[in-house]
């Protein structure tokens, strides 16, 4: 006997945010795994292969931030497609999209490839942190195609309100990366040692099998058609309702690169421990970002279908839902600090500095995924994406001279820099939820 389908505009809110956010927030754990088993096993070849990923990694996560050029349009317009009633528009609408997403994809690869040398050696990496941040990225660059294609093929499958079969994709190429990595990273079997470059083509491996399965269930269920209906979202729409969580995002994580040069100069056991910090408290981020990807389908099917009463509770039910689970990681994280850097490298600087990482960060973690929630679900679900950038950008590039005026001019050490990462993650959201409450978002047009 099949499960019956969540209905979006006529179940209880709470009970269609769970159905679509709970498979999300396993997927986001499963993609969040690709990268702890990546830190587990640099962690194996030592400090300085950890640090140089660490410090390297923005840049991939930059780039990452980019595809929501395309998946926010999706997301916000498909789904109000469907809950207009316009399914056939909706398919061309999947389609335009994965061609700007094969362009834009391209582009970066050409734009960003002979960048990589010249951004890394900004941070001013001992030599082999430096080599071993190098290679990775260039690995992650070749390959934005593959990474971006991946994003838009899962937000077609969210868009629909399928968020179950790609939990089954993930687990998939999960258990890929795991075996894949180890192999490729320390030279068994048939292969030889590529360390920090191993780790980089298992996780493209896997984003590439990720992609064709989703391709094949996208055309299994035939949401997606080569033909036009003349009504589809323009390229210029789509890029003018992404661009605005898409820069926030990527500038977000291409400050990190300045973050990282000021952490640098408190050596590699600090730089080892934002990277460690950011994988433990990603564990928050797949929750938040779990139940504002299912609201973001939930408000714009709603919003399509003039059901905007219902998009209001479905935003306060996920947003005191992940406040209440982050409340109560944040306290676990804080009390066994020490045990979670541990699972990752016992070095002891990089346990002192890891360990008040935690300290710092994970206290502003609530009020920070509480504001997830209504930018990632609420905002972008209606298409009401403007706040990314204009409430975001000043603050993200504030962080530059706060943290080394904390860190360097005030003798703060690292610790300024976590100070500095925690009180911007408070002022950012916390204005968010401002504006949530001001209703503008309700209004927007696609």
């Amino acid at each position: 006997m099949t499960k019956k389908a969540v209905d979006l505009l006529k179940d209880r809110p709470s009970q269609a945010i769970l159905s679509l956010s709970i498979p999300i927030i396993l997927l986001n754990i499963l993609k969040g795994g690709f990268n702890i088993v990546d830190m587990f096993w640099l962690g194996r070849l030592g400090k300085d292969f950890l640090a140089g990923v660490s410090a390297s990694v923005f840049m991939v996560w930059a780039v990452n931030g980019l595809t929501a050029l395309v998946t926010v349009g999706i997301i916000a317009g498909v789904s109000r497609n469907i809950g207009e009633g316009r399914i056939e528009t909706a398919k061309s609408n999947c389609m335009r999209a994965l061609e700007l997403t094969f362009l834009l994809g391209a582009a970066c690869t050409i734009v960003l490839f002979p960048l990589i040398n010249p951004l890394v050696d900004m941070i001013k990496l001992d030599t082999p942190t430096r080599t071993a941040g190098i290679e990775y990225l260039q690995i992650m660059m070749a390959a934005c195609v593959i990474s971006f294609t991946m994003s838009s093929l899962h937000s077609i499958l969210i868009a629909w309100g399928d968020t179950r079969t790609p939990v089954v994709v993930e687990i998939i190429t999960f258990i890929f990366n795991i075996a894949a990595s180890p192999v490729l990273m320390f030279g068994w079997w048939i292969f030889p040692r590529m360390e920090t470059r191993g780790a980089a083509v298992a996780t493209v491996a896997s984003y590439l099998i990720a992609s064709l399965l989703y391709l094949g269930i996208i055309i299994r269920n035939k949401w997606i058609r080569l033909a036009r209906t003349g009504d589809e979202i323009k390229f210029t729409r789509y890029i003018t309702l992404g661009c605005p969580v898409a820069l926030s995002s990527m500038f977000f994580s291409f400050i990190y690169f300045f973050i990282a040069k000021v952490t640098a100069i408190f050596g590699s056991g600090a730089i080892g421990a934002m990277g460690i910090g950011h994988k433990i408290e990603s564990f928050t981020y797949f929750i938040a970002h779990g139940f504002a990807s299912g609201l973001s389908t939930f408000v714009g099917r709603n919003i399509g279908a003039k059901l905007e009463e219902r998009t209001f509770e479905a935003s306060i039910f996920s947003f005191k839902a992940v406040c209440l689970v982050t409340a109560v990681f944040s306290l676990v994280s804080i009390i066994f600090a020490k045990e979670f850097v541990g699972i990752f490298n016992t070095d002891p600087d990089l346990l002192h500095h890891g360990v008040r990482y935690l300290w710092f960060v994970m206290p502003a973690e609530i009020i920070q995924c509480g504001g997830i929630v209504f930018e990632n679900g609420t905002f972008a679900g209606s298409g009401y994406t403007k706040p990314s950038f204009y409430v975001a950008m000043p603050i993200i590039f504030a962080r530059i001279p706060l943290s080394w005026f904390l860190a360097v001019k005030l003798g703060l050490g690292a610790n300024g820099v976590w100070l500095t990462i925690a009180l911007t993650m408070l002022l950012t959201n916390g204005i968010f939820c401002v504006l949530y409450r001001q209703k503008k978002w309700i209004k927007t047009k696609i």
